[in-house]
């Protein structure tokens, strides 16, 4: 079960990672006001990238019977990371 939705959810994760890249990029050439703003809104999608990754751990470790409440916080950890990428997308956008 776990294997299964590893494998559905990688790709997933891959994009998002390539997204907070992006956004990485898009902040270091940002105008000097804004920059040190992104770097501490990126350091917060980098918690919250940890979070993801720390939840998919736990969903390997966990049994049946827990299976389904610790997949349901793994997709809420990404959907927060991916908000969270959006919200700084945004931002940038904004000001550019």
């Amino acid at each position: 079960m776990f294997q299964e939705y590893l494998k559905k959810m990688e790709p997933r994760l891959q994009e998002l990672d390539a997204e907070i890249e992006k956004v990485k990029a898009k902040a270091e050439t940002s105008r000097a006001e804004f920059k040190e703003k992104y770097q501490d809104q990126i350091g917060r999608i980098l918690i919250a990238r940890k979070r993801v990754r720390s939840e998919l751990a736990k969903l390997g470790e966990v049994g049946s019977e827990r299976y389904e409440d610790v997949r349901k916080d793994v997709e809420r950890a990404i959907d927060d990371l991916k908000k969270g990428i959006d919200e700084i997308v945004e931002r940038i956008r904004k000001a550019a």
